[in-house]
């Protein structure tokens, strides 16, 4: 099992912005820190930390592997929102927008607390210790498709995706999605009335696309430069449960 720990242990506030120190880990060896830049709205600058270096460790700088997902993966925070945020029982919202690949790529990942220090790197042992820009990694992570650009993966659209393929967990259904979007699919044109159906779910006109030799049917909410797939359905469109993308869709 990969063991990822992070620990914010400081931070400090300037004028505009505030930088928060990122102590990190893996096995007995690498110890490592980084700073973390954040907007001074920030709710909890601490834990907003640690959710971002997680998301940068595992997904930019891919300390394990590019492909990494949750399965066999245990990171461990010294913030326990970090693990509310996980279960979705937060009150801290922002924080999910500062995290959402803990919801969703990494979801099968376990997630424990510590506030043990003892492994903390000495200053002389830090060499260059990186300045990540907390803010641009906001947001649902994004991937590359061929035909529509970027695209964002919401939570409920992949446990959509998993019930209809019947995949076993989220990481086969991060996965197998990951693949099926880099595909290219064809935008179709759904009927009046499901059309109103949507709109009235989503407030704001859906796109919806499909892999010619397969029924499922991708639901995308368009935005500036990206879509953001909202959910999922197999030839019926007339879903009984409501996803709200003013929650999820940041």
């Amino acid at each position: 099992m990969d063991v990822l720990t992070v620990f914010a242990n400081s931070d400090s506030v300037f004028d505009d912005h505030a930088v928060v120190r990122v102590y990190w880990c893996t096995g007995l060896h690498r110890k490592k820190a980084i700073d973390v830049r954040l907007a001074l709205t920030c709710q909890d600058l601490l834990a907003a930390a640690e959710a971002i270096a997680i998301r940068y460790l595992l997904g930019e700088e891919n300390i394990f592997n590019a492909n990494r997902t949750g399965i066999n993966l245990k990171i461990v925070a010294s913030k326990g929102a970090i693990k509310k945020m996980a279960k979705q029982s937060t009150q801290k919202i922002d924080l999910y927008e500062y995290g959402y690949p803990i919801l969703t790529r990494y979801g099968e990942a376990e997630i424990a607390v510590s506030k043990d220090k003892s492994w903390f790197p000495t200053d002389k042992k830090l060499l260059d210790v990186p300045l990540i820009h907390g803010e641009s990694l906001r947001g649902i992570e994004k991937i590359e498709s061929e035909g529509m650009g970027m695209v964002a993966v919401t939570r409920h659209a992949l446990e959509r995706y998993g019930v209809y393929c019947g995949t076993l967990d989220m990481n086969t259904s991060w996965k197998n999605l990951h693949r099926r979007l880099k595909c290219r699919l064809n935008e179709i044109q759904l009927p009046s009335r499901v059309m109103l159906h949507k709109l009235r779910k989503y407030g704001e006109a859906p796109e919806v696309w499909k892999h010619p030799d397969n029924p499922l049917h991708y639901v995308f909410c368009p935005k500036n430069d990206y879509r953001v797939l909202v959910t999922v359905f197999n030839k019926d469109p007339e879903e009984s449960e409501i996803f709200r993308p003013s929650l999820a869709n940041r």
